[in-house]
């Protein structure tokens, strides 16, 4: 066994990995996990995947793949680079287009500036010789308009009235300010640092949309419904920058990630911290009530959206 596979070896121990938990992480034949433990890299495909293979597996088991690759780069078969004169002219006529296209789109931004300018001008012009004409025309009517002809008893109303005019004043009626909307409630149930049990609660009872995203590279996914025995809604590596939405099921919903500091979880546009564990994490969701829930967040500690304060969010201790 070489000095990498003990170390790739040791890791997966200590994450509590069996090579079939690695094979089901990253989609890696068990042989081939086998073949680099032993330092056997010749039953590989090729140099290519060797490094590949080895990158991937250290990220599963949490540690840094770049270090590794580093580190170990003689025990490692470097690829062998390939010789194509092909894509260095492909590359050159692309910079030639590109250049050729630059110079095309300076001058019409140029051209679309002055126009631009022409234009504003014009309008601004426009503008400023209507306005003399529309404020003498609006003096005219008010000069020429008659002033209203006082009714008839109009004057002994005031004077009993106290010399006010007849006018009494009424204050404005006070608008109440309208009650905060309800938002849903997401409580941390217990946590431990592979496996997060959350309670949460859309308002009214409704519907919540569960967003789950790659960020940072990709991982492998998990997706169940109640549990992890349950119905399978996702089941394989998530790409880096890919976003899978799914309606909360009434039983819940149970979320296995193999990077979860790859990984953001958002319910009803709020993100759910995970603990960014650089390896597998559990995420169980429990739908309950709403006023059940509104009792558990009381108990947890009060209201908050995504820990800040306020009311009707999502509370995390």
């Amino acid at each position: 066994m070489s000095e990498l596979g003990q170390l790739l070896k040791k890791a997966r121990l200590e994450k509590g990995l069996s090579l079939d938990d690695v094979q089901e992480a990253t989609k890696i034949r068990k042989r081939y996990l086998e073949a680099i433990e032993e330092g056997d890299y010749k039953v590989l495909p090729g140099s290519f995947y060797v490094r590949a293979f080895v990158k991937t597996y250290a990220e599963t088991v949490g540690l840094n793949p770049d270090e590794i690759l580093q580190y170990y780069r003689n025990d490692i078969p470097a690829t062998e680079p390939e010789t194509n004169s092909e894509p260095i002219i492909r590359k050159k006529r692309s910079v030639q287009h590109s250049d050729r296209f630059g110079r095309w789109a300076t001058t019409l931004l140029m051209w679309a500036f002055v126009i631009l300018i022409i234009v504003i001008l014009y309008f601004f012009l426009v503008k400023t010789s209507d306005t003399p004409n529309n404020q003498t025309a609006d003096d005219t009517k008010i000069t020429d308009s008659e002033s209203p002809s006082p009714v008839a008893g109009e004057g002994n109303k005031g004077d009993a009235a106290g010399g006010n005019g007849g006018n009494t004043s009424t204050e404005p009626p006070v608008t109440p300010e309208p009650e905060p909307e309800p938002k849903p409630i997401v409580v941390l149930e217990k946590s431990s640092r592979s496996e997060d049990n959350f309670v949460v609660a859309a308002p009214d009872n409704g519907k919540l949309e569960v967003e789950i995203t790659s960020t940072g590279g990709y991982s492998w996914l998990g997706v169940f419904v109640g549990n992890r025995q349950g119905e399978r809604l996702y089941y394989e590596n998530l790409d880096d920058g890919k976003t899978v939405k799914y309606e909360m099921p009434d039983k819940g919903m149970a979320i296995r990630m193999g990077r979860a500091d790859f990984i953001t979880v958002k319910i009803a546009g709020e993100v759910i911290p995970d603990g960014d564990v650089a390896g597998l994490k559990n995420m169980n969701l429990k739908l309950v009530p709403y006023e059940e829930a509104q009792k558990l967040q009381q108990e947890a500690g009060g209201a908050g959206n995504t820990g800040n304060s306020g009311a009707n969010g999502t509370s995390t201790p």
